[in-house]
């Protein structure tokens, strides 16, 4: 029996309470973050398709993951679960400017593309080349950024750096070899103009006028110190006739 009033308490007290809600907590935190790619993702392209190709790939990074983490040595446990929830964030960034760059990839009229998977093989091709290299960039400097923890000895510098590993590894193998192929095989085939890509294309196809020529420019002046000596020779007509 205790006073009125007053509880029991321990450090053992939080880590039981934290064990205890680890599973719901873990499933509540995946199944928003999920949710909160898949409305971003729908809202930025506006096709089902492509919103669809993007959540499969950062569901596979994680679940890449979580075979990651048991063959890493490491076991499921708060830390490890922050950075599956993270990955996603990170992962989508891989996927997603790849199949937008696809989704709004325009098919010229002049080249002879014809058929449904000459247009898929155009689009996944042309996305890679415009935005491969701005992805692998972002990914490799995240990469250089973790690489500093390589020698870390805590078991938090530890975790980080071998799942980190994991996310880049995984979520641009995911963005750069799954989802162009996937792209290329049932990607859709319509191309929504970008806003932002046509008011690009009226700046730059608003020409300016060229300068005239030095000729030109010279005859003009002529024409006007012309017509200045005239207006000259009238005025001292008109000032000789009034005298």
């Amino acid at each position: 029996m205790g006073l009125d009033g007053t509880f029991s308490f321990a450090l053992q007290n939080l880590d039981f309470e934290m064990w205890f809600n680890f599973t719901f907590e873990t499933t509540l935190c995946l199944a928003l973050s999920f949710s909160a790619v898949i409305l971003v993702i729908l809202v930025i392209t506006s096709n089902c398709f492509i919103t669809t190709f993007v959540f499969m790939c950062v569901a596979m990074t994680d679940m890449f993951l979580f075979g990651h983490i048991h063959y890493m040595g490491l076991t499921l446990n708060p830390l490890t679960v922050l950075n599956i929830i993270i990955a996603m964030g990170i992962a989508v960034d891989y996927s997603a400017h790849i199949a937008y760059a696809y989704l709004v990839e325009q098919i010229p009229e002049d080249l002879n593309i014809d058929t449904p998977q000459k247009i898929r093989n155009y689009k996944a091709t042309m996305a890679l080349r415009k935005m491969g290299s701005s992805v692998f960039h972002g990914g490799f400097s995240t990469f250089i950024a973790v690489f500093a923890l390589v020698s870390n000895e805590t078991y938090v510098g530890l975790v980080f750096f071998r799942l980190w590993v994991g996310i880049i590894f995984f979520g641009m193998a995911n963005g750069f070899l799954l989802l162009p192929v996937m792209l290329s095989f049932i990607g859709p085939l319509d191309s929504p103009q970008d806003p932002l890509a046509e008011d690009e294309n009226q700046v730059g196809s608003s020409k300016i006028q060229p300068s005239e020529s030095p000729r030109e420019l010279e005859a003009d002046d002529v024409k006007v110190h012309e017509l200045n000596d005239i207006n000259d020779i009238n005025n001292s007509d008109e000032i000789e006739a009034s005298k």
